[in-house]
Formats: C-alpha cells, structure tokens, sequence
C-alpha cells in the first residue's frame, strides 16, 4: 500500500514547474509511473482505498484520484469496507474539483467515467445530469465544441425528463467538431504545442486522440440538436426549440437522402415556426436543395396547415386538423398541432395591432375567431380571459383597461421601459463581453482552417488562377468540403 501511495503522490506541484514543456513531461511522467505499478501494490490499493481518497487532493493530483476512482468502477467487485456509495461520493468530490488542464492527459478514462454515470447505473438522472453538465463546461467553460458526452447529457435529460440541470449546456451554441484521429489529414491538424500550454483553445485538446470525446458521425450530431429541441419543446421555449430544429433541417448533406431525423424535425419546424412569432417559416437560403423538395413533399400537411394559419379561415383550419389526426398521431406531433390551433385566435389578436393602437374588447370578439371551436368567442369575458392570459405570460405587450360603464379596451404596445444608467452600462458591458467572444472564436477557427493543407493548396491554386484569368465568382472551397470534413474542427453552419 505504501509503494501505491508514494507512486500516486509522485506528481509534482502544478507550480513547481517553470516551463510547459518541463510540466508536460512530468505528468507524462507520472502516467507511465502509474501503469508500471507492481501488481501486488495495486492489489492492496483495490482491497483498501480510503488511505489513497484521504491523501490525494483532487484538485492538485487529479489524475491520481481518477487512477483510483477507476480501478474502483472497473474492479469485479468492491471491498467491504469502501461500498459503491462510498465510491459515489468519491466520483462527486472528483467532478466538482478536478483540475481541466491534468485530465487532458487522462481523457480517456475520464470519458469513460462520463460514459457510466450517463448509462444511469450508478446515479439517480437528476444526480448524473448534474454531474455530466459540471464535467462538460469545466472542461471547455466555452460550451462551443461537440462531444460524445453531450449526446449522452441531452439523451438522459429528455429521457428522464430532467432538464433544468442541462440547460446550461445545452444552451451553448455549439461552433465547432473536435477532430478525429483515424486519418492523416486529422493527425497532420493536431496541434504541436504541449496539453498543460494555456494559450491552448478546446480545440486543441479535445479530440479522440486524447481521449475526451469518442468518435461520432454526423447522424449524431442530428441527434442531439432533435434532443436540444424536445428539452425545449417541453417548456414552451419556442424560439430555442425553432433554433434547434433548424439546425437539423439545414444541416449539410451530399450525395445522401434526407434522413427520417430531418424530415420529422422539419415537420415540427414548421409549427413550432408559427408558435414562434406567428408566421409560415421559410427555410433560409443556405438550405441545400436536395432537403427543400423532399420536405415539400413529406410535409405538404404541415405547409398546409400553415397557410390557413395565417388566413382568417378558423374554421377550415379546425376541419384540416381533424381530418389528419391519423397522420399528426403517426407523426407524434398531435400535442404541437393542439398548441397551434390554441395559438391561432392570440396571434390574431396580436396581428390587431398592425391595425389598431387600441380596440374595444367587442371589436377582438368580433374580429378574431378561435381554431379550436371554428368559431368566436361567445362572450367577451371569454375575449378578456384570453387577453389576460396573454398579457401574463408575456405573449403580448399592452395593457387592459376594463371598465363596465364606457366599455373595455386593449391598448397595444404597454409602457416603455427606460434603463437606468447602471443597466445601459450592464447591457454595453455583455454586448462587449459577446463580441470578444466571437472575436475569439472565429479567430480560432481561421487558424485552424488556415492551417489545413486542403485549404493552403486551394489558396495556392486559386491564386494562380486569379493571376491568369482575375476574379471569379464561382464555387470556392467552402463548395468542395465533404460532409464527414464537418466532423473536423471547421466551423458548423447554421
């Protein structure tokens, strides 16, 4: 047991070291050391581990603690004295201190940690997705590059139906796919500077090379943003749900169908679209035109539906519904298709403003009609209720004056809120906070992409042409780039 620890404790101080270079190849150092570890000290390290969690701080030796963690995970069975609760509080403790830049070393068992508490073996859902979430943003505290773990994190949170734990991750737009070790061209971008240099972005160090993602396709990548959108979807946060689908629907194919992933998101698309601000969506430009006539085709019930959305034909609306309610129960899009036609009378009402800058309560009833029944509303108290409804969850912007003697009136638009100097310069401080960031990441991206001997040789090519012939506005490289090269490190689209 004595030899284990000295072994375990061997790593150096992260301050100690006075270059990268020097700290990298002490903890290449030490990760050697660990695996020559004589038999007989791992033995006694697996039979009692309480010494080794009591000695090893997480924080400062965190490949140390996960070398145990790991042999603890991994054993046939567990010492009666150090039972799986044990071992879970250790894994907790682990996750919440862990050191970011030491488990780039070790991503591959640090992955793999990842990958047992997401199977839900050894952790209640809410336990793990909170775990998963911690992990995932101390690692790369930007959010914007795709792992394996992410598809794992949003699988489990819709799955179980816990979401507010996820939110933080999920909501990170994601810019760009680690790279994959499998090929040359993966191995000729790696970067050459050590794991430990700060100056390193996610990019640099996130990969299946090191361990920290496993290998994925593009298919997953679908996947997850259709799990983002369900997350969404289920708390009525329209426009990120929009922002999720669309993401799918657009995302780059070449020389393959439409998958039933994408055709099923975009048929969500198009209501979750009229949900979200009350129009037909229209698919933006960059949208390849292979996917625009399948989803024509697959979804012409959809486009349907919202055409009369946005007529004032209530009625025809109501019996278009009725009439596929096989095809909405086989789509399993019923519950969106009730929420539409819930929509449709308050979108009217909003559209009143275009018209009105305040209208008496008698005029809504009669202006406005209810999908749900094909016809209006019966009463104005009904109209009023609506209104109030709308009002309080933030749907509409106005204010109801509502007085029996000269009549009730909706006025568009509400009180114009002024920011106070404290806030203006709040909201300047985020905008700035923003811009630097985006500033970072596209700088980042540049260079990687800069770096790609694809792309120089187009350079050199297109140079040489442009010397001989000028300018010309056809394809370039971004045309040229095959859809597994999205899975490289170069910026998503979308």
């Amino acid at each position: 047991m004595d030899h284990a620890l000295a072994i375990l404790n061997s790593l150096a101080d992260p301050g100690a070291s006075e270059t990268v270079k020097r700290r990298d190849a002490e903890i290449r150092g030490y990760i050697s050391g660990t695996g020559d570890m004589p038999q007989a000290s791992k033995a006694a390290l697996r039979d009692d581990p309480r010494r080794a969690f009591e000695v090893i701080d997480p924080s400062t030796n965190s490949i140390g603690y996960l070398y145990v963690i790991d042999m603890m995970m991994t054993t046939g069975s567990l010492p009666s004295n150090f039972g799986k609760r044990a071992v879970m509080d250790k894994i907790v403790v682990f996750l919440t201190h862990f050191d970011p830049v030491q488990i780039r070393y070790a991503g591959g068992p640090f992955r793999q940690l990842l990958d047992t508490i997401s199977s839900g073996t050894w952790f209640s859902p809410a336990v793990a997705i909170e775990l998963l979430s911690i992990a995932i943003l101390r690692i790369d505290p930007t959010g914007t590059i795709f792992t394996s773990t992410h598809l794992n994190l949003a699988r489990l949170a819709v799955e179980s139906n816990v979401l507010e734990p996820a939110l933080e991750v999920l909501d990170k737009e994601i810019t760009c796919y680690p790279i994959m070790a499998s090929t040359r061209e993966a191995r000729d971008a790696r970067d050459s500077r050590p794991l430990c240099d700060p100056s390193l972005t996610p990019a640099g160090y996130v990969s299946t090379a090191t361990g920290l993602t496993s290998s994925f396709k593009s298919g997953h990548v679908l996947e997850y943003n259709y799990f983002r959108s369900l997350a969404y979807l289920s708390r009525r946060e329209w426009g990120k749900a929009f922002a999720a689908l669309e993401q799918v629907v657009t995302h780059p194919i070449k020389d393959r169908g439409v998958s039933k992933v994408m055709a099923d998101c975009h048929k969500r698309w198009v209501l979750v679209g009229l949900l979200k601000s009350g129009k037909n969506p229209v698919l933006p430009s960059y949208t390849s035109a292979q996917p625009i006539a399948t989803y024509n085709s697959l979804s012409a019930e959809y486009k349907t539906l919202a055409t009369l959305f946005v007529s004032p034909q209530a009625k025809q609306l109501k019996e278009l519904a009725e009439q596929n309610e096989e095809i909405w129960q086989e789509d399993v899009t019923a519950s969106l298709i009730a929420e539409v036609l819930s929509a449709y009378q308050k979108w009217q009402i909003i559209n009143l403003r275009k018209i009105f800058t305040e209208v008496s309560i008698g005029q809504v009833r009669r202006l406005t009609c209810s999908a749900q029944t094909g016809e209006q509303l019966e009463t104005d108290e009904d109209v009023i209720s609506l209104i109030q409804s709308m009002l309080a969850s933030g749907m509409l912007n106005g204010t109801l004056e509502i007085d029996g003697t000269a009549g009730s009136f909706l006025k568009f638009g509400g009180a114009a809120s002024v920011l106070t100097e404290e806030n203006f310069a709040r909201e300047i401080a985020t905008s700035h906070a923003r811009i630097t960031a985006l500033n970072t990441q596209y700088k980042d991206v540049n260079d990687r992409l800069s770096e790609k001997k694809e792309y120089v040789k187009y350079m050199v090519v297109e140079q040489r042409r442009a010397d001989k012939e000028g300018p010309d506005a056809g394809v370039g490289f971004d045309s040229q780039i095959e859809d597994e090269d999205l899975m490289t490190g170069i910026m998503a689209h979308g």
